[in-house]
Parts: C-alpha cells; sequence; structure tokens
C-alpha cells in the first residue's frame, strides 16, 4: 500500500509538470477597423433651355442669357428681357436633379418689383394714373401671363401633359409654396417622391398678352428641332387686347426650388413644412429727379399771380423787384413770357414744374430766360422754356446758389442750364433737363484759377432729350455728381469732367452714345459705384477714369 501511494505521488507530479509547460491559453482575435456614419447628399441642381421672341424676325429663337447648363442657381435668370411687346413669347424648360437620394421638392416665387420707369405720351393715355411713376405703380405684371407644366423634356406642352401653375405673373406670389414632390402631390404623376440620380422636367411658357393653350400630339424634338418652330410651342399669344398703359414698365422677381430627404420624412408636405428662405431685398434708390415731391412755401412775403388776383404784380419780375432781400416770392401757376432776372438774394418759388408755373422766355441774346445775378439765391418749382443763350443762367461769379424741383427745357443749339467761371458752392438737384443743344448743361471755371469754379454739386437729376456735346460739361473742382439719370442722346459723351478731384459716383447712365463719362484732364477721376448699362463699362470711358467697383444691376427706374 505504500508504494501505491508513492507511485501515485509521482503520477500526479508529473501531470502538474506537463501543465506548465503549455504557456498559454487557446485564442482567436477579429478586428474590425474604419467603422464610420457617412451622411447622403441631397443636392438640388438645376439647368435651363430658354426660347423667346426674336426682335428682328418675330419668330421663336435660342435664348443665350437666359439657359444655362446643370448648376445652382447662383447668377442665373430665368427671365431677362428688355424690350417686350405685345403678342411675344417665351418658352422654357427647367430641368431637376437630386443626386442619388429621394427627396421630396418645392418651389416658390415672389415679385420684388412692378414699377412705371416713365409716363410717356401714349402711357398717359391709357394709365391716367401714370403721373407719379415709381414702385407698385406697373401694369406690365397684370399683362404678362404664364404657365408651368410637368413636361417630358421636349420643352413643348403635349396633350395630356399637366399644367400645375398659371396666371397673370401679378399673382404668382400668391400661390405660396408650390408641391411638385411631396407626400401628397406629385406633377408628373402617380404617388411618391422625387427619384435620386433622375432627371424631371419643368416646362414653363409666358405671355405678353393673351396665353391660350394649345396643346400638340406627343412627339420628338423641341421648337426649333427642325426648322424653327417645327411643333408648335404648345401655346398661342395674342396681344391685342394690350394697350399703352404697361408701356416702359418693369417686373422683377425671384424663384426658389426646396429640396428634403424623403427617408424617415413621410409625411411632408410643402405647404406645412416648406418657409422660402429669401435674401432681403435691397431697396436700390430712385435715382434722378422726383418733381412730384415738390411743395411751395405757405409763408410768402410777395405774391405774383397773373390770373389778376393782385394786379399790381402780374408778372414774376415785378415781384422779384418788389422783395427785399431774405424775402420769398411765390408765383402761382400760369404761363409768364417774360425773361426773368434775379438780382438779390431771395428765394423765388414757383407752384412748380408739374403743375405749372411756366417761365417762356423771350429774349434771344446771351441771357437766359431765367437768370440769376447775386448770391445767395433759391430758384424752385418752374418749368421754364428757354428762347436766348439758355433756360437757366447764373450769370457772374456767386456763391451758395440753390436751384431745385424745376424742369428746364433748351432752346434749339442752346443750353439748359449755363454758369460762368468763378461759380462757389451751388446745389443743384431733382431738376429735368431736356432739350435739342450743344451741350445740355455746362458750368464754365476752367479758364484760370481765378475764375476756377468749385464746390457745385448736382444731385437727383435727370438729364433727357439731345445734345451734340455732353449732356453734362463740368469745369468746377471739389464737386459732386450723384443719384443723376442719363436718360438723353448724345454722340459725344454724357459727363465731360476737367477737374480729376470730381467724385461721380451712383448715377445711373442709361443714355444712348459713344461714352458715358470722359476725363479731360491729367489724372484719375473716381467714377465708382455706377451703373453703365448692359455692356463693359471698359467700353464707356474716356481718359482716366476709375470705375470699379459699379453697379451689377440696374436702378429700378430702368
Amino acid at each position: 500500500m505504500k508504494k501505491n501511494l508513492i507511485r501515485l505521488t509521482t503520477i500526479g507530479a508529473v501531470a502538474a509538470l506537463a501543465i506548465v509547460a503549455t504557456g498559454a491559453f487557446f485564442s482567436d482575435t477579429e478586428t474590425s477597423t474604419g467603422n464610420a456614419f457617412v451622411a447622403g447628399a441631397i443636392d438640388l441642381k438645376v439647368d435651363n433651355t430658354s426660347y423667346v421672341t426674336s426682335t428682328v424676325s418675330g419668330e421663336l429663337v435660342e435664348s443665350p442669357n437666359t439657359s444655362w447648363e446643370l448648376s445652382d442657381l447662383n447668377g442665373h435668370l430665368f427671365f431677362d428681357f428688355h424690350d417686350l411687346k405685345p403678342g411675344d413669347i417665351g418658352e422654357d424648360t427647367i430641368s431637376l436633379h437630386v443626386n442619388d437620394n429621394d427627396a421630396w421638392l418645392c418651389a416658390a416665387a415672389r415679385i420684388t418689383d412692378d414699377s412705371d420707369q416713365s409716363c410717356t405720351e401714349p402711357e398717359l393715355e391709357d394709365d391716367l394714373t401714370c403721373t407719379d411713376p415709381g414702385l407698385g405703380q406697373g401694369e406690365l405684371d397684370d399683362e404678362l401671363n404664364f404657365a408651368f407644366w410637368a413636361d417630358d423634356g421636349d420643352n413643348v406642352y403635349e396633350q395630356e401633359e399637366r399644367i400645375f401653375l398659371q396666371g397673370p405673373i401679378s399673382g404668382i406670389g400668391a400661390a405660396g409654396q408650390i408641391a411638385l414632390a411631396d407626400s401628397q402631390t406629385n406633377i408628373w404623376g402617380g404617388q411618391g417622391p422625387f427619384p435620386g440620380g433622375q432627371t424631371k422636367y419643368i416646362g414653363k411658357a409666358w405671355c405678353f398678352g393673351e396665353l391660350t393653350q394649345a396643346p400638340v400630339a406627343p412627339g420628338e424634338g423641341g421648337p426649333l428641332s427642325g426648322g424653327a418652330q417645327a411643333r408648335g410651342t404648345g401655346f398661342t399669344c395674342n396681344g391685342e387686347l394690350v394697350n399703352n398703359a404697361a408701356q416702359t414698365d418693369q417686373v422683377k422677381g425671384d424663384l426658389q426650388f426646396y429640396a428634403v430627404q424623403s427617408r424617415n420624412n413621410s409625411g411632408f408636405t410643402c405647404s406645412e413644412n416648406y418657409q422660402p428662405d429669401w435674401p432681403d431685398i435691397v431697396e436700390r434708390p430712385i435715382v434722378g429727379a422726383l418733381l412730384s415731391a415738390y411743395t411751395q412755401p405757405t409763408t410768402c412775403d410777395v405774391t405774383v399771380d397773373d390770373n389778376g388776383a393782385n394786379p399790381a404784380l402780374d408778372t414774376i419780375q415785378e415781384g422779384v423787384n418788389a422783395a427785399s432781400a431774405g424775402q420769398t416770392v411765390c408765383v402761382e401757376d400760369g404761363t409768364y413770357v417774360e425773361d426773368v432776372n434775379v438780382n438779390k438774394s431771395l428765394t423765388l418759388s414757383g407752384d412748380g414744374a408739374t403743375a405749372t408755373s411756366t417761365i417762356n422766355g423771350v429774349g434771344t441774346g446771351e441771357a437766359g430766360a431765367l437768370v440769376i445775378s447775386a448770391d445767395n439765391v433759391i430758384v424752385e418749382g418752374f418749368n421754364v422754356i428757354g428762347t436766348g443763350v439758355s433756360a437757366i443762367r447764373i450769370q457772374g461769379a456767386h456763391d451758395n446758389v440753390t436751384i431745385r424741383y424745376n424742369k428746364a427745357v433748351a432752346a434749339t443749339g442752346k443750353n439748359a442750364l449755363l454758369m460762368n467761371g468763378g461759380q462757389s458752392n451751388h446745389t443743384i438737384s431733382h431738376n429735368v433737363f431736356e432739350g435739342s443743344a450743344s451741350q445740355l448743361v455746362y458750368v464754365n471755371g476752367f479758364a484760370s484759377v481765378a475764375t476756377a469754379s468749385t464746390n457745385v454739386d448736382f444731385v437727383n437729376n435727370t438729364f433727357g432729350g439731345s445734345a451734340t456735346g455732353p449732356l453734362l460739361g463740368m469745369e468746377a473742382n471739389s464737386s459732386l455728381v450723384s443719384m443723376n439719370k442719363f436718360s438723353g442722346t448724345t454722340p459725344f459723351t454724357s459727363l465731360e469732367a476737367w477737374e480729376s478731384d470730381l467724385l461721380v459716383n451712383e448715377n445711373n447712365f442709361n443714355v444712348v452714345g459713344q461714352i458715358h463719362v470722359t476725363n479731360s484732364v491729367v489724372g484719375t477721376l473716381n467714377a465708382e459705384n455706377n451703373w453703365w448699362g448692359d455692356g463693359d463699362p471698359s467700353n464707356n470711358i474716356g481718359g482716366g477714369v476709375d470705375f470699379t467697383p459699379f453697379e451689377v444691376s440696374a436702378f429700378p427706374e430702368n
């Protein structure tokens, strides 16, 4: 028994030694690397193919400035047409793309500008309210009719394609949030979201007049395939009922598309869950003269009335002669056939250039119909018709003259406003200068330092009519030309500057002519932040002119 115990002990020891010899546990390792959550993308892209009535042939032609390849909408315009005539029609195909993810798709639109730019004679016959042009006064938005439909991509409105929005463009903002594809609506038919990785199309047509549906049979090719309007557009446009009330009017607006994921968003509707995020509307100023803002003073020291209320003072010159320095002479409405010389410091106030108090000059010599020959003079509220060298003239070197809210019409080949050399500290504002002149407005003062003119400011004036020379010739240093509208015609230049320290800023050079601004002296003229038209500003200057930065969009009254 003892030996057996020994043997057992020995076996046990051997077993213990064997376990120690293995040295490790059985094991296995599997590693997963690079775990991540990666978001998908909803990136809406838009392209546009556009056609419009040709201003030359009257046929439908391609419109390059309203067509573009697939991109974001920044910098692109669906509408950009500046010479509409009743009966004009346009048609577009908008292509929509949303990456690889299904999405709900909405749209919205708003009108940002509905304005009368001016009141032409034929326009006044049909629009009796067109006496104060400006924002909110236009009729064009009611005469422009449009239609949007779910298109198959061929730019033709066909039978069985569905129009989802139509009417005058004035009501486009009232449509609210437009559902293209949401949980309740899909304009392309069926139900469900806009499919990712595919292309869908929207057709749009507009007409300056009555837009009538004339859908064509389904087929291949757009309006210009196989010849101009080979298949028709699917609409007709009749401009016969449009009258002159919409002449010179302007409409501007914004169009927005919105895409949002459909997955995990099953109840989305455009009306409830989408709110357009519009950029702020920057209120661009109305430049040029606003004659209607004039109000004649209620307190007058001397009153002139050619209707017999005060027989002793029935001419303006008699009123000036009767007044003392510093007094106000008020002139009632009427036509005063005379030349007037304001030869003392006073305020001469008419009943308004549009009301009107009219000075119809009679002289043919070197004087003007309205001559200012004193310091500290204010002349306002007159319609001045020139017969002599100028309609209004500052004769002699004078200081602190204000000319405002007048309409000055030059005699043929003469000036609407003329100043001698040596002028200082004048303000010329809210005047309309018109006529067929050799130089519409001229500020003399370049001949010598002794006769130099300085601080002669032109602000909020309108230069119209025609001239064989500059619309504004400035020989005045340290002066400002700002917020003026140059809308006349000249084969020479709108503004000729003879002093390089002149500031020419925030003007509207909406003028037919070869050059807008000419710097005729050594140095660089500061002509920043002006509107130069649709062309390259460098083509509209002469001499050293700094035109950068410049306005990139037209003023509201254009």
